[in-house]
């Protein structure tokens, strides 16, 4: 059944109005126990419901930089399509035009077209700053008296919708025996939407001087520098792929990597035990060069209407990736990292409560730094750098389940809960803050810890507890968090 329009005393026109969708729902509701009128009995969220209207224009207001052209593509519409009122896409605009990075504020209006049934889309954005402080990189460990650095990017390069990035990061020498000072660099550029397709290419080239350090005595727990060696390699990685937009929510990345790699490893690395037994060191490379070759493909699904301070919906994202002699490299190997978020926000949206699982599998005999990290699950420690480690600190091991001896993992998992009070909303260049606290529980394992063991298999994973607060900062450059975590992984304990 064709619908019309329906205006009130305030001339505006909604489809349907505010006034009439109450009526329709009770109506909806009968029809539905009685079964009198199957048309009056679809839900709301049906694309079938609701007046059909006929899209005559898009209106694009306030990009004052950011080409129309790039916001277009990105809208799941366009001039001449007949739907429904309760058609997902037309919910999806809002959401759709904010992952795109460049907007502050979206807002989605409709108003009368010139034919009955028609109506014009009003598309009002709210730009903010693209030039983005990703991340600093700076601290100090006893393993390493300082590192410095910064990854910065603009989103949309001189407004076209072309991103580019770089990033830099330089460690002191190394408190370590063996170790020597480390540096990274990385240079990024990406398009979306090429053409006016869903199709979007991206590429990055990065190079690690590392100096990687490993037990040789004590204690598992007794971060020390004086109970480590390290050894030094370099990295050269070139990667490139594609993006592919499946819905107005989710994309999928398809992508190539190839790295050389030049390796320095001592011959027969091992650890002395505390009860005086040797044990060989896997450091996860090949002596001298070799390659890596691998094929990846991820898949990400986000609904949030605010990606920087979430508040509401949740995010899904997996990534695969699978490096083979036969692609041309020297390490045979798969990978699988699946993570799924949920915000909940309650009395009145002023707090949220948000869920967090992760879970990665390696199979194979992947090289050191395609392996999980620690310090990447645990946020009380430092993370790398760009790739680099920087600390000898282990996990704190509070439920004494030996998580410490852990250091590299082949299986990991991690479950957080988080609750966050929404402190502030305003304009640039802070435009927003959020207090939060948040605790999990985390595991990072071996397949060699997994298989040879004189336990169950539960009692056997090496599981620890992570907590932080602190306040998270939405800036015009970036956003930054200043929590207790970020300060102990980056000060000497």
């Amino acid at each position: 059944m064709r619908g019309s329009p329906v205006s009130c005393r305030k001339r505006t026109t909604c489809y349907p109005c505010p006034r009439v969708k109450p009526v329709i729902a009770f109506l909806a509701a009968i029809a539905g126990l009685w079964g009198t009128n199957p048309a009056l009995a679809q839900a709301p969220d049906d694309p079938t419901f609701g007046p059909r209207i006929v899209i005559e224009a898009i209106e694009i207001r306030g990009n004052d930089v950011t080409a129309e052209r790039i916001i277009r593509r990105a809208i799941p519409v366009a001039p001449g399509d007949s739907l429904r009122v309760g058609d997902p896409r037309l919910d999806g605009i809002k959401l759709k035009v904010l992952a795109l990075g460049y907007f502050r504020n979206v807002e989605v209006a409709m108003r009368k077209g010139a034919e009955r049934g028609a109506v014009i889309l009003v598309i009002a954005v709210q730009e903010r700053g693209t030039v983005v402080l990703n991340r600093i990189y700076l601290g100090t460990t006893s393993a390493t008296p300082y590192w410095f650095g910064a990854d910065l990017g603009d989103r949309n390069f001189l407004g076209t919708g072309v991103d580019v990035g770089g990033a830099y990061v330089y460690a002191g020498d190394s408190e370590v025996d063996g170790g020597d000072s480390q540096w990274a660099a990385q240079l990024r550029v990406g398009a979306s939407g090429m053409g006016g397709t869903p199709v979007g290419v991206h590429g990055a080239f990065t190079h690690v001087d590392a100096s990687e350090p490993y037990r040789v005595a004590g204690a598992a727990s007794d971060g020390d520098p004086d109970l480590f060696a390290a050894f030094g390699y370099t990295r050269t990685r070139g990667q490139g792929g594609i993006g592919l937009d499946v819905t107005a929510l989710s994309n999928m990345a398809f992508d190539y990597r190839f790295e050389r790699i030049d390796a320095d490893v001592p011959v027969a690395p091992s650890r002395v035990r505390e009860d005086g037994s040797i044990s060989h060191v896997d450091l996860g490379l090949q002596d001298g060069v070799s390659h890596v070759s691998a094929l990846s493909i991820g898949f990400d699904r986000d609904t949030r209407p605010d990606p920087i301070l979430p508040f509401t919906g949740d995010r899904f994202t997996v990534i695969g990736e699978y490096g083979a002699s036969w692609l041309g490299g020297d390490y045979d190997f798969g990978t699988v990292m699946a993570r799924y978020e949920r915000w909940y926000p309650f009395a009145r949206a002023q707090h949220v409560l948000s869920f967090h699982l992760t879970g990665g599998l390696v199979l194979g005999e992947a090289p050191l730094f395609d392996r999980f990290y620690i310090g990447d699950i645990n946020r009380l420690l430092s993370p790398r750098a760009l790739g680099l480690v920087v600390s000898t600190q282990p996990s704190l091991d509070l439920l004494g389940t030996a998580a410490e001896e852990t250091t590299y993992g082949e299986v990991a998992g991690l479950a957080e809960v988080q609750y966050a009070y929404r402190l502030f909303r305003r304009g640039a260049p802070i435009y927003g803050g959020d207090l939060f606290v948040g605790a999990g529980v985390f595991g990072l394992a071996t397949r060699e810890q997994l298989r040879v063991r004189d336990t169950s298999l539960y009692r056997a994973l090496p599981l620890d507890l992570m907590f932080d607060v602190g306040l998270r900062l939405d800036t015009e450059i970036g956003i930054f968090e200043l929590t207790v975590a970020n300060g102990l992984g980056r000060i000497p304990l």
